[in-house]
C-alpha cells in the first residue's frame, strides 16, 4: 500500500512538473514575434476606460543607480520583470548613417569617451565603453539599433524617441527591414512631423505632445486625430481631468511623465506613491518613469 501511494505520489510530482514544462515552453514560445500584426499592438495600446492599472513606459530602459541607459542589458532585466512594460529608448544617428542609442547628443556623460555622437563612425563608437547611471565605467558597448531589434524579436513594445537630427522616417525604414513595424511607436516632436509619417506609415502608432488645454483645442481642429493610433504625450504637471477626458474621446491613451528633477521619481517611493496613483485616477493611462519595476507594484 506505501509502495503504491508513493508511486502515485511521484506520477503526480512528474505530471505537475510535465505542465509547468509545457507553460514553460509554451511562453517562450509566444514571447517571440508576441506583436507581429497591426491588430496585436492595436489591441494592447488600444484605450480602455476600465483598465485597472496603467501602462509603464521605462524611460531609458529603466535602469537602475548601476545600470546602463539605453542597453540591452538594461532592456532584458527590465523586461524578465515587467514582461507588458514598455521599453523607451533613444535613437540617434553616426558620422556614417549608422544607428545607435543614446540619450545626450554627445558622449561624455554616458561613455568613456567625448563629442558628438554624430561626429563619430559606428566601428570607433563600437571601441567605446558605456558609464552606468552613477558614472562608473563599465565593459559594455553602445548598442546599434539593429542589435536592439534583433534582441527584441517583437516581444515587447519599443518607444522610439528619434532624436532631432535624425530621419523618423530612415529609422522606419530600418525597423521595416527587420519585420518590426508592429512592436514599435515612434515619438514626435511636433504635430507636422507626427503628420509626415501618418502620411508614409498609416499603421503605425505615433505619440505626439498635447501640452495645455488651448494646445489641445488646436490639435483638435488638425486632420491628425482622426487617423487614430496615437498617443498623448501630457505635461508632467498633473492636469485637469476633463483635459485628458478630452483626449481619451479621441481614443488617445494619455502617457505622463514622472521623471527629471522635483518629479515623483526624485522623491522616496513612500512618499511618491499617491501621486502616482493619483496621476492613473486622474486620467494618465502611460506612467513614464526612471524606476519601472518599483511603480508597477504600486497598481
Amino acid at each position: 500500500m506505501k509502495k503504491r501511494r508513493k508511486a502515485r505520489f511521484l506520477g503526480i510530482v512528474c505530471y505537475c512538473f510535465g505542465l509547468l514544462g509545457l507553460v514553460s515552453s509554451e511562453s517562450v514560445a509566444q514571447a517571440v514575434d508576441r506583436f507581429k500584426d497591426s491588430k496585436t499592438i492595436d489591441d494592447f495600446l488600444q484605450y480602455r476606460s476600465d483598465r485597472k492599472s496603467p501602462f509603464i513606459l521605462a524611460h531609458r530602459g529603466g535602469p537602475g543607480a548601476s545600470d546602463t541607459e539605453n542597453s540591452i542589458l538594461t532592456f532584458n532585466q527590465t523586461a524578465s520583470v515587467l514582461p507588458n512594460a514598455i521599453l523607451e529608448m533613444d535613437v540617434r544617428i553616426t558620422r556614417d548613417s549608422n544607428y545607435v542609442l543614446l540619450h545626450d547628443p554627445t558622449l561624455d556623460r554616458e561613455s568613456n569617451a567625448t563629442g558628438p555622437v554624430a561626429e563619430w563612425s559606428l566601428p570607433d563608437l563600437k571601441k567605446i565603453f558605456l558609464n552606468d547611471l552613477s558614472g562608473k565605467r563599465t565593459q559594455q558597448r553602445m548598442p546599434t539599433f539593429d542589435e536592439v531589434l534583433d534582441w527584441n524579436k517583437n516581444r515587447y513594445v519599443l518607444a522610439l524617441d528619434v532624436k532631432p537630427g535624425t530621419d523618423p522616417i530612415k529609422v522606419m525604414d530600418k525597423v521595416l527591414k527587420h519585420r518590426a513595424e508592429y512592436s514599435v511607436f515612434v515619438i514626435c516632436y511636433s504635430v507636422a512631423e507626427a503628420q509626415r509619417m501618418r502620411d508614409r506609415f498609416p499603421l503605425l502608432w505615433l505619440a505626439v505632445g498635447v501640452n495645455s488645454m488651448a494646445d489641445l483645442d488646436r490639435f483638435e481642429k488638425e486632420k491628425l486625430p482622426a487617423t487614430g493610433r496615437l498617443i498623448a504625450l501630457t505635461p508632467q504637471k498633473l492636469q485637469p481631468a476633463t483635459f485628458y477626458k478630452r483626449l481619451h474621446k479621441l481614443g488617445m491613451l494619455c502617457s505622463v511623465g514622472t521623471y527629471g528633477a522635483n518629479q515623483l521619481d526624485e522623491k522616496p517611493l513612500e512618499e511618491a506613491t499617491a501621486g502616482y496613483r493619483e496621476l492613473f485616477r486622474q486620467g494618465g493611462d502611460i506612467i513614464t518613469t526612471d524606476r519601472p519595476k518599483e511603480v508597477a507594484p504600486l497598481f
